[in-house]
């Protein structure tokens, strides 16, 4: 990956160097230094960011209960789900039904032709 982000909160972890390619760039999210600055920095190309403030760390949360709202709510997807319903029926159908029973038609219809064609 070109961007890693560590934010594991615990002072245990450690982040592998050897996980670490050249030219990427290393931000560390979390309260304790969970990656050797020293080993990182001698990978070539490696941009490392050793720490986020409080704010930042604040609206990457706000942003993740966001996503959670916006997407995986249980009263969001019901939202959606009437609303994919309300549309369906507001949607005419069309005069062939689907894309299956147009090519079953067509199959048909020119297997029928070859036949008729072999007869004469």
């Amino acid at each position: 990956s070109s961007v890693v982000v560590t934010g594991v909160p615990t002072k245990a972890y450690r982040l592998p160097s050897e996980w670490i390619q050249p030219n990427t760039t290393v931000v560390n999210v979390a309260s304790f230094k969970n990656v050797s600055e020293e080993e990182i920095l001698q990978i070539p190309g490696v941009t490392y960011i050793p720490m986020v403030g409080k704010v930042t760390v604040a609206m990457l949360e706000r942003n993740l209960m966001r996503l959670f709202y916006n997407f995986h709510h249980p009263e969001r997807q019901l939202e959606e789900r009437k609303k994919r319903e309300s549309d369906a029926a507001l949607r005419p159908s069309p005069w062939y039904g689907n894309a299956l029973q147009v090519y079953t038609a067509i199959a048909a219809t020119a297997i029928l032709a070859m036949s008729l064609a072999r007869r004469k």
